[in-house]
């Protein structure tokens, strides 16, 4: 495994790579995250840590973006589908890398190891997301909220929560509980990225919503039109419950201070100005 290991020195190219490419296209979005990721390492008191918070966010994003097409698709893969099935399939047995993506996962999964921490199976949900975007991207699909809630929000939402719960020595069966803020952080990035989302075929409107609001394919195209004006304050005041609901759910367990002090600033402050936002101008 040694011999297979990436250095150092890889991996923070690769961050370095990501990170100029995220603040060139998308500063507005990313300056803010990217700095809470380089000062993690320090606010923890742990190098290790904060290392793979980087490295593994970069990870991820880089994968992200290809399936978005962000980012081209490797020479080598037909298709975006591909790709991400011969991720997770790697991710699960670590052998044979080709690409420095797979050298930077596992590099992840070593930093973890030093830790005391497993990503497998989180890894697993947050591809298989990644997967499920790769076959929708361009069909313009509704989807039952059903399906939709467990590919796109479930093994998301699931895979980011467990991570980062590990990430920060916390038990993992506490998951449940944080759950709420997951959704309520998912939805906020649907809305905040719905003209983008639309424009690359993602249709993240449920088809009960559809019928409820009165939404068809025409009227996504126009996010003035007030159908969609109602979905996205119907979808603000879910937001803000769902992170009312948040603040409940902190009581029933105790948190670290790191915790406690990272959620509000990384995912229910920028949420909640969002889903303000959003019902005063609509």
């Amino acid at each position: 495994m040694e011999a297979m290991m990436p250095s150092v020195r890889l991996a923070r190219q690769m961050r370095r790579k990501v990170y100029r490419w995220l603040l060139k296209t998308r500063a507005w979005k990313y300056r803010t995250f990217l700095w809470y990721l380089r000062i993690f390492k320090y606010v923890s008191f742990s190098p290790t840590r904060g290392a793979f918070l980087e490295s593994y966010y970069t990870l991820m994003r880089f994968i992200d973006d290809i399936v978005d097409g962000d980012a081209p698709l490797p020479a080598k893969y037909k298709s975006v589908e591909d790709y991400i099935i011969e991720k997770i399939a790697f991710s699960k047995s670590l052998e044979n890398p080709v690409d420095e993506v797979d050298y930077l996962m596992l590099y992840c999964f070593e930093l973890g190891k030093k830790f005391n921490q497993d990503f497998v199976s989180e890894t697993d949900d947050i591809l298989s997301s990644l997967l499920f975007d790769a076959k929708r991207r361009g069909k313009y699909l509704i989807f039952p909220e059903k399906e939709l809630m467990w590919h796109f929000h479930i093994l998301d939402v699931r895979g980011t929560i467990k991570a980062t719960l590990k990430l920060f020595n916390e038990a993992s069966a506490k998951y449940e509980l944080l759950s709420p803020l997951g959704i309520a952080t998912r939805i906020h990035y649907d809305l905040q990225d719905f003209e983008t989302d639309f424009e690359a075929g993602y249709i993240n409107i449920t088809q009960e919503d559809c019928n409820r609001f009165g939404i068809d394919l025409d009227i996504i195209k126009d996010p003035s039109h007030p159908a969609i004006k109602k979905w996205f304050v119907h979808q603000a005041n879910k937001g803000m419950q769902l992170i009312e609901e948040h603040h409940k759910n902190l009581k029933k367990a105790h948190f670290s201070l790191l915790t406690r002090c990272t959620l509000p600033v990384v995912y229910e402050w920028p949420a909640r100005k969002y889903f303000k936002k959003t019902l005063l101008i609509t």
